[in-house]
């Protein structure tokens, strides 16, 4: 069986080492992005279940990724963005955003979101 795929792209290497820390052990394969145009690159190798996303990337307005990570991708996957602002609820309907995740947030949170978003909550337990 292979493995899930989880792209998070995240500026920040402390959330990116929880993603991972969290993540990892329930046997997801975490691949790690600092900023859009990264993330962008890694999507076209990597084919991801579901891709974790910071709005407050350094290099690329997150309205604007969501955009292109809707119009590239070729089948649905989710996506949950993630920012210390409360939701933009305007960017939330207009593009492909599974779900919110607040930061500072906690791994059981993180853990709850990702298993309803990859529809394996049952199987993750």
């Amino acid at each position: 069986m292979v493995a899930q795929r989880v792209l998070a792209i995240e500026h920040d290497w402390r959330i990116r080492k929880l993603i991972r820390a969290n993540l990892e052990p329930l046997g997801l394969h975490v691949q790690e992005a600092v900023g859009g145009q990264h993330g962008l690159g890694l999507l076209r190798d990597m084919a991801p279940d579901l891709i974790l996303l910071d709005l407050d990337l350094p290099d690329m307005d997150a309205a604007y990724l969501l955009s292109l990570l809707s119009d590239q991708l070729t089948h649905s996957i989710p996506i949950i963005v993630m920012s210390a602002e409360p939701p933009d609820r305007q960017l939330m309907q207009r593009e492909q955003a599974t779900s919110y995740l607040q930061k500072p947030f906690s791994a059981p949170t993180l853990l709850q979101l990702v298993q309803q978003a990859l529809n394996t909550y049952p199987k993750m337990l």
